[in-house]
This record gives structure tokens, C-alpha cells and sequence, in this order.
């Protein structure tokens, strides 16, 4: 049997560009666990009084590259989530660009409204909670 190829997730970087970025990715300091994105497929229902056997009949009408989730170590000098809160407290809220760079090569490149949460607990690291919402496809490729 062959060894395994696959990689762990240790070493992602998670980087964003914003208006007040001056053009450039400035990297998301200490993430930790990613989900997402999940690319799901909606579906329009065309099911009629013949439908074959009684089946259900449905035809694909747009895509959804959904969220992307994931914490960070609450560190309030870090340029990466100084751009992001920047790009959450604007109003409305800015459109940024994202880069997901996997240790196995592939980079994810997205436009996304992010959004943030904070927690302090009494017995833990401070962190912030934060969801991407992505807007269009997301971008797999290799560098």
C-alpha cells in the first residue's frame, strides 16, 4: 500500500487586501481552525403533474460559495486584524479580497464582508470569531 499524500492544515495563512491596505495582502496574525468554504448548488423545482415514477424534477439555477469561519488570537497590534476590524467597522461594511494559502500549495482567492465576534474567557485565550461571507466563486489554484 502507497503512504499517504495528504498534508494537515498546520501552517494556513489567511491574508486580506482592503481599500486601506494600499493595494496589498497584509496576513491575518495567529488563525487557527478554517471551515469552509462550502460551494453548494441551488435548485429550482420543475416537478409536474407527469413527472417520471412521481419523482421530483430539478434543474440547477446558481451556486453559493457560502462562509468561511475561523479564530484568531485576540492580537490587537497585528496589521492583518487591524485591516480587517478597519473593514468590518466601515460603513457599510467593505468588500475585501481574501487569500487562503493551504500548506499543500493551493491558494483560495475570494471577495468577502466579513464580520467579528470577541470573546474573553476567564480561563483562556482572548479571540475573535470570524465569518466571511463570500460574494461569487472562490478561486482554487496553485502556485
Amino acid at each position: 500500500m502507497a503512504e499517504t499524500q495528504g498534508t494537515t492544515g498546520y501552517g494556513t495563512k489567511a491574508n486580506i487586501k482592503t481599500t486601506k491596505t494600499a493595494g496589498e495582502f497584509l496576513q491575518l496574525g495567529e488563525i487557527k481552525d478554517i471551515s469552509g468554504p462550502q460551494i453548494t448548488q441551488q435548485m429550482a423545482d420543475f416537478t409536474h403533474m407527469q413527472s417520471p415514477a412521481g419523482y421530483q424534477e430539478q434543474k440547477p439555477t446558481y451556486k453559493s460559495s457560502g462562509q468561511i469561519t475561523f479564530n484568531v488570537n485576540d492580537v490587537p497590534s497585528d496589521p492583518g486584524q487591524i485591516a480587517l476590524a478597519d473593514a468590518v467597522n466601515a460603513n457599510p461594511t467593505e468588500l475585501c479580497e481574501f487569500e487562503i494559502e493551504y500548506p499543500n500549495g493551493v491558494v483560495a482567492s475570494f471577495k468577502a464582508y466579513p464580520s467579528t465576534s470577541r470573546t474573553a474567557p476567564m480561563a483562556g485565550a482572548m479571540e475573535i470569531a470570524v465569518t466571511l461571507n463570500v460574494t461569487g466563486p472562490v478561486d482554487f489554484r496553485t502556485d
